[in-house]
């Protein structure tokens, strides 16, 4: 009988976190979404996926996936550059960035790499956030 009451409680708990971790992520992260466009520079070796844009306590984070677009990794560039500029094009804060895993090659999950950048201030509205895959 106590195996039963053990199972229960976990039962309890894990739905308890199930319905909680949701509306805890919304509160701790607000959509920067409407304000300011997204510019992926294209490569020929790589592509940029699930960007994601998000304001919170801290300033204003960019987030995604660099992907692979070929069968070979080689040559592939070290650093994201992601840019936020303002209406004209003039460059406001730039940060340049290293993904993980640092690898990548046609091995599965190999083929992506994450990264993330966090900035002191959003992008003004009519502003560009810039992505681009460097040396």
């Amino acid at each position: 009988m106590r195996k039963k009451s053990l199972r229960n409680i976990c039962f309890a708990v894990v739905l308890l976190l199930v319905i909680m971790a949701p509306a805890g992520f919304a509160a701790a992260r607000e959509s920067a979404d409407g304000d300011f466009s997204t510019v992926r520079v294209t490569n020929s070796k790589t592509f940029f996926r699930q960007v994601r844009t998000a304001v919170d306590d801290d300033g204003f984070r960019v987030s995604g996936r660099l992907r692979l677009k070929g069968r070979t990794g080689s040559n592939v560039p070290d650093y994201i550059e992601i840019s936020l500029l303002d209406r004209e094009g003039r460059v406001i804060e730039s940060r340049k960035v290293s993904y993980t895993p640092k690898i990548l090659c046609d091995r599965g999950k190999r083929r992506e790499a994450r990264f993330s950048a966090r900035f002191s201030e959003t992008p003004p509205a009519g502003g560009t956030v810039r992505l681009s895959n460097i040396d």
